[in-house]
């Protein structure tokens, strides 16, 4: 059993400016209830969403703290404006203008700067942090969620230590932030 969180952002107001119908208690219960059902879940969130601060990005980083006896896997990232994505037809909602390249014509996604809140280097900073400093019961030697699954039926939910990342092998992928813009 297997279960993929589009958690986002551990800030409810992060939340709001995503139009995200979603509660940050709704969340914790969802995660601990899924956890001691003996479903692996894996949380997925991003750092940088239009508006966001530096104080509300850390918000996230605490929010997994704080759940992480609950939370067997998360993936984050920076975030990126899509091509065809509801932020890239209302830039100005979100307070932000992207930029359009001809020579990338064929790219799915923007570069972009916003009025207020991180900007793409500090959130790729942001992220550089948070990836050096996080729990490391969340470093896997795989990212790659189908691989994941496939671990789960095969050895059973919420205990894997094949899918632990090793000391040496933490070391190893210990390298600067390379986020998508």
């Amino acid at each position: 059993k297997y279960l993929h969180f589009g958690y986002e952002s551990g800030n409810q107001r992060v939340l709001k400016l995503m139009d995200k119908a979603t509660k940050l208690d709704a969340i914790e219960t969802n995660l601990r209830m899924s956890s001691d059902a003996g479903i692996w879940n894996h949380l997925m969130g991003f750092f940088g969403f239009p508006g966001e601060t530096s104080e509300e990005a850390d918000d996230s980083k605490a929010f997994v703290e704080k759940n992480s006896a609950h939370i067997h896997s998360l993936g984050f990232m920076t975030f990126v404006l899509g091509k065809y994505s509801p932020i890239a037809f209302e830039p100005e909602k979100y307070g932000l203008t992207y930029h359009k390249n001809p020579e990338w014509d064929l790219a799915l996604d923007y570069y972009f700067t916003t009025k207020e809140g991180l900007t793409i280097q500090e959130a790729l900073d942001v992220f550089d942090e948070f990836e050096q400093n996080h729990n490391t019961k969340w470093d896997l030697r795989t990212c790659v969620r189908e691989y994941i699954f496939l671990y789960i039926d095969q050895y059973g939910s919420n205990n894997l230590p094949q899918l632990q990342m090793t000391e040496g092998q933490r070391h190893q992928m210990q390298q600067p932030a390379i986020g998508m813009v």
